[in-house]
């Protein structure tokens, strides 16, 4: 028997020790509700756990940008819900104008009406914003820069691929245009007529009364009627550029139209030529390390300064040719990358969808030169305003393919965070009964070490009974 070293005592506290610090692990997770603690308690399942945490952040935060995306595009949805009513109505006042019961007072007050309509789908075009973000002004449509600025990129399809695209100019477009040879006399009453529609001339009009008449009729036709101040002579040119805009002028009597300057009571001016261009499908002439993404079987079709190249699988492109443009001049189109709206819509890099919004103003639509102040022009309107409402209704059908496809992605990213979420639980949270019943086992067994440590404190007294005898 020894008194130097207590060994049983020591055994019983080392036990108890132990007994001690598993009881408080235990109630650290009884309180927190946390399995893993801190990086000793489970190092792999820490490692693991702050990996799926952080992509169920990702997840969370790409969800709310899926639902700011719907957002944007409902924005713009709302907006080309408006511009396609004012195209139905626009096409009604089109329908109203080419009825032969209207005066030509009439048609001028519905061109008046056309022209405001027109106007607010060019201001909703530039006004129309979410987070200061401009939406149908082409801001968020792909970017495409040309190297000569007389050839300017209209607006390009979904199937335009992004690549240089070559093309060279044709023929510039050309105003239909009429010199008359004399000045105006005046001193003649009767009727003149341009295009179909009918003024009359007094015999005591003056030069500058007959010029302000005939003026003010070609202003109404989008035909600009200039004097000469020296010989008096008149000239009209088609405000409008292409061979889609004639000129006809008619006089009621040899002896006016000599009044007027004119060698004949009937004058057609010749009508002015549509831009005409040709596009290379390889390497160019100028640009010989560009290679050219056009396809061979890709058509061209001409409309004043427009001039739209068409494939198949839905490839457009509409180019706009300036009346500067050189003949002859090979010209580089590049269509970039940039510019779309890209949503996060996932956790990781990559993980995005592109939104792209075409620009919507009356020019990208083919309505800015409608004109309802003849028949002929009104009837002409209706196929160019059905076009647009076409056009807006196929812009509107990709926002809402956007906008489904968005929400199924919402609907992912949601039940994806929610198996995570589940799947971190089993790996972090305390099973609480099981935790519990581990408690309760430590505690019982820190109750019966102390109760051991004490008697084995009280054994070496009994060395003490040999001592005394």
């Amino acid at each position: 028997m020894r008194i130097n070293h207590n060994i049983s005592a020591i055994k019983a506290n080392m036990h108890l020790n132990t007994t001690n610090s598993k009881m408080d692990k235990s109630l650290e997770r009884l309180s927190s509700g946390l399995k893993i603690n801190r990086a000793a308690d489970d190092a792999a399942g820490m490692a693991i756990s702050q990996k799926m945490r952080t992509q169920i952040a990702g997840l969370e935060k790409a969800s709310n940008n899926a639902s700011d995306g719907i957002s944007v595009i409902q924005t713009a949805e709302g907006a080309l819900s408006e511009v396609g009513s004012m195209l139905q109505r626009m096409r009604e006042l089109a329908v109203q104008a080419s009825n032969g019961t209207n005066t030509n007072s009439d048609r001028e007050a519905i061109q008046k009406e056309i022209d405001q309509l027109n106007e607010e789908i060019r201001r909703i075009s530039d006004t129309t914003e979410f987070n200061t973000k401009k939406l149908l002004n082409g801001d968020i449509d792909r970017k495409s820069y040309s190297s000569d600025s007389t050839a300017n990129l209209v607006s390009l399809s979904d199937s335009v691929g992004v690549g240089s695209y070559l093309i060279t100019i044709d023929q510039v477009p050309t105003q239909t245009e009429y010199e008359v040879p004399d000045g105006v006399t005046g001193g003649v009453s009767g009727t003149f007529c341009l295009n179909g529609e009918e003024i009359e001339i007094l015999d005591t009009d003056t030069v500058d009364d007959i010029y302000e008449k005939i003026r003010n009729l070609g202003d109404s036709m989008n035909i600009k009627v200039s004097m000469d101040d020296t010989t008096k002579a008149m000239t009209f040119t088609s405000e409008q550029y292409g061979s889609n805009y004639k000129i006809e002028i008619n006089s009621s009597s040899d002896e006016l139209a000599t009044s007027l300057g004119f060698d004949s009571t009937s004058v057609k001016a010749t009508l002015g030529e549509d831009a005409k261009i040709s596009y290379a499908t390889g390497v160019g002439n100028k640009y010989q390390n560009v290679d050219s993404q056009f396809n061979s079987t890709a058509t061209t079709s001409s409309d004043g300064k427009d001039v739209t190249i068409t494939d198949h699988s839905g490839f457009s492109m509409k180019i706009e040719i300036s009346e500067n443009a050189v003949v002859g001049e090979e010209i580089k189109i590049d269509v970039l990358s940039s510019g779309p709206m890209i949503l996060q819509i996932g956790a990781n890099e990559g993980q995005t969808m592109e939104v792209r919004i075409p620009q919507v103003t009356p020019k990208t639509l083919g309505i800015d030169t409608v004109n309802m102040t003849t028949q002929e022009g009104a009837e002409k309107a209706i196929t160019k305003i059905d076009d647009a409402i076409t056009e807006v209704s196929s812009i509107r059908a990709k926002l809402g393919a956007y906008q489904n496809r968005l929400e199924h992605s919402i609907a992912n990213l949601d039940t994806t965070g929610q198996n995570m979420t589940e799947a971190l639980s089993r790996i972090e949270d305390t099973d609480m009964a099981e935790e519990m019943a581990q408690y309760t086992q430590m505690q019982v067994l820190s109750q019966a070490g102390t109760s051991m440590l004490a008697q084995a404190n009280q054994r070496p007294q009994t060395i003490l009974s040999l001592l005394q005898g």
